[in-house]
């Protein structure tokens, strides 16, 4: 048995399975209700913890955000508050001509770059307390996914969509001024009047069996009054609870339920006040961020500061997280002592617990890049004790909730559902106690509802529509699958594929077959086209490595050449200095002698004469030297550009190459494939009608 929440799922639940696989298998758009007490939370939560998909869980209002765990609907997308119309400038992809208002969706939403990617890789959107959602809103999500994602044909972008909510219970958030704007545009303020659910009907699932109440006497009451069925006979029967003498200060915890916040307010601090024990503040702590109401007010799922006393009476705001399942959300309790960080409720079965304080996260959907996956990250955290004072709590606080005790003040009730509500979260018709009088018009339920509810989808529909929600899925897997070069992947999918719908003979996947194999032809082409490339990069090589060999041998035999000008040239310079040496010894020797100077002056011209002859071969030598070098120069400059071209060349070369044998690798995989694919289909046409008839495949 699987376990959400400490909730145990019941596995015979069979709208509930049906709803769990149209997720899990299929892209279809959902809406699932169900009347009070039917497990919608329950199904929020296992679709959680158990679904592959990139998914994002959206509720409008912080505090069903903060229970659903997700974000609200505004945050996410930065919806502005205010009504949206058809052909609305804020959502136009571009300015009319001639127009001198900028304004488009892109300027509207001005998305960061990790929240583009999420709603770029966004798979499933969760929508919780839908009945509360405006219809123009749900039409403005699916403007925004189709323009974001560039999928603007199809209905919110590609991505599949959960509505999860009850539209017999809380209608929309739209007041009078803003339902004036919209009226001309739709036919109700709720989400089933939108655009897009007109013209994308969605599975209609609604849950059917009731966990909170048990007496069916009591089942039947409460659904008449969803519909607005009871009869005077029932209506007199529910108004015999009415009791005008009772207290709600007994034993018994019975919480008042009543439609307004200033009655709610006014009955709990008055109640407060009347205890004469000592008033003791547990002070909240909130971390990071958290989410605010318009007035700028931290929208908490209790007080940030708790006053409490030793006898009042409070209701415990989350499950028992222990083994022993000791109190429940909704729990009504009284404070049986206040110590310093220690709070003890008791029960009505005279039970005492000790309650542990506990936190809410405020949560934001984030990009993984490694996982490629959307996942949670917590910006704020608001601790405190799951308490709130209970005497009373209004109708619509209420929601979600479950008391085995209500003392129902509903005879100032003004909204469609209110009545339903109320009465829906008593376990029992015994532990219901009427503050006031029912009157007949006080039961109301709103007649686009019950059009709408109509429109639930067949048992015998929802089947048909399963199985083709599963063909598609697995088609669609099999066309990313190819895509990716995923063969085996894909005949896998190709095979749950057929067992739910064969489409083999259809048009539709005749054109995709011959459209997928004409690319596989081309990537053939590709692979020719870039081996010829090959070839001529190929020759080229070989011409330039037969220069470079010729400009090596010629740079080969211009160095032997200056090497040999280097060598007589440093012959005659030994001459001349030997020379140098011979002149000045013989002035030395001849100084004294006078006969001996002038023969000397003699032979010192004839000496000099020589030497300048040697100095002109001399620099005509170096002159020759210089001219070697300048063209020993070039010809390292050359070789120097032929190594880094053929450099080049060879990283061409080696690129190629590698393409070459990735495209045979492909081409061989592709051909595989094809032949299989020809022989299935060949096998496929051989089984005969009467074969196929008899499970034949």
């Amino acid at each position: 048995m699987t376990t959400i929440d400490n909730i145990e799922l019941d596995e015979n639940n069979v709208e509930f399975n049906y709803a769990s696989e149209f997720v899990k298998h299929t892209d279809k758009l959902v809406y699932l209700t169900g009347k009070a007490g039917t497990g919608k939370t329950t199904f929020l939560k296992s679709l959680k913890s158990n679904t592959s998909k990139n998914t994002v869980i959206l509720a409008p209002t912080g505090v069903a955000a903060i229970n659903a765990g997700g974000q609200t609907i505004h945050s996410f997308f930065h919806l502005p508050f205010g009504p949206f119309v058809v052909n609305d400038k804020r959502l136009r992809t571009s300015k009319d001509l001639g127009d001198l208002d900028n304004t488009t969706i892109y300027s509207t939403f001005k998305y960061r770059d990790d929240k583009k990617i999420i709603i770029e890789q966004l798979e499933l959107l969760i929508i919780d307390e839908i009945s509360m959602v405006r219809c123009d809103t749900l039409d403005v999500i699916d403007k925004i996914l189709r323009v974001f994602r560039k999928k603007p044909f199809l209905p919110f972008g590609g991505v599949q969509v959960i509505l999860i909510g009850d539209t017999f219970q809380l209608p929309p958030i739209a007041d009078f001024a803003q339902w004036e704007i919209l009226k001309d545009y739709y036919d109700s303020p709720f989400f089933f009047s939108s655009k897009i659910v007109a013209e994308n009907k969605p599975i209609y699932i609604e849950l059917k069996k009731i966990y909170r109440q048990k007496e069916q006497e009591f089942i039947d009451l409460l659904n008449k009054i969803r519909v607005n069925q009871i009869n005077e006979t029932e209506l007199n029967e529910l108004n015999k609870k009415y009791n005008p003498t009772f207290s709600a200060n007994g034993i018994d915890n019975h919480i008042i339920l009543s439609t307004t916040n200033a009655q709610v307010n006014q009955t709990n601090a008055t109640k407060l006040d009347e205890l004469k024990s000592e008033t003791t503040i547990f002070e909240g702590e909130i971390t990071g961020t958290f989410p605010k109401d318009s007035k700028g007010n931290f929208v908490l799922p209790t007080e940030q500061n708790l006053h409490l006393k030793v006898g009042a009476q409070v209701m415990i705001l989350k499950n028992d997280s222990g083994e022993i399942k000791r109190y429940f959300n909704g729990k009504i309790g009284k404070i049986s002592s206040l110590e310093d960080n220690k709070i003890i409720v008791e029960f009505s079965d005279e039970n005492k617990v000790q309650i542990e304080k506990t936190s809410w996260n405020n949560i934001q959907y984030v990009w993984n890049k490694e996982k490629r996956k959307i996942e949670e990250t917590t910006i704020g955290t608001f601790t405190q004790y799951p308490l709130r004072l209970a005497w009373a709590i209004t109708v619509h606080k209420s929601q979600g909730l479950t008391f085995e005790r209500v003392y129902a003040d509903l005879g100032s009730a003004f909204e469609d559902g209110q009545v339903y509500v109320a009465l829906s979260r008593c376990t029992s018709f015994n532990g219901l106690v009427l503050k006031s009088q029912i009157p007949r018009n006080k039961i109301r339920t709103n007649n686009k509802v019950i059009e709408f509810a109509k429109t639930e989808t067949p048992s015998t529909l929802i089947v048909q529509e399963l199985n083709s929600g599963k063909a598609d899925y697995f088609y669609r897997r099999i066309r990313e699958d190819i895509k990716q070069f995923n063969f085996n992947e894909a005949y896998n999918n190709f095979i749950k594929a057929i067992k739910f719908r064969n489409d083999i003979e259809t048009e539709s996947f005749k054109k995709y077959f011959v459209t997928t194999a004409n690319k596989f032809v081309s990537y053939k082409s590709k692979q020719e086209l870039i081996y010829n490339h090959y070839q001529e990069i190929k020759s080229e090589k070989e011409e330039i490595n037969t220069k470079l060999f010729k400009a090596e041998n010629e740079n080969i035999e211009y160095k032997n050449k200056v090497d040999e000008q280097n060598r007589g040239l440093k012959v005659l310079l030994d001459k001349t200095q030997e020379f140098e040496r011979i002149v000045e010894n013989e002035s030395i020797k001849t100084k004294n002698l006078i006969d001996e100077i002038e023969k000397l002056k003699i032979e010192n011209e004839k000496y000099k004469s020589e030497n300048l002859s040697y100095k002109t071969e001399i620099e005509h030598l170096e002159n020759k030297k210089n001219e070697l070098k300048k063209i020993k120069d070039k010809k390292v400059l050359e070789i120097n550009l032929l190594n880094k071209e053929n450099n080049k060349l060879e990283n061409k070369i080696t690129s190629f190459e590698s393409e070459i044998i990735e495209l045979k690798t492909k081409q061989n995989i592709l051909e595989d494939s094809n032949r299989k694919n020809i022989i299935e289909i060949e096998r496929q046409k051989n089984i005969k009608w009467h074969q196929k008839l008899i499970g034949k495949k």
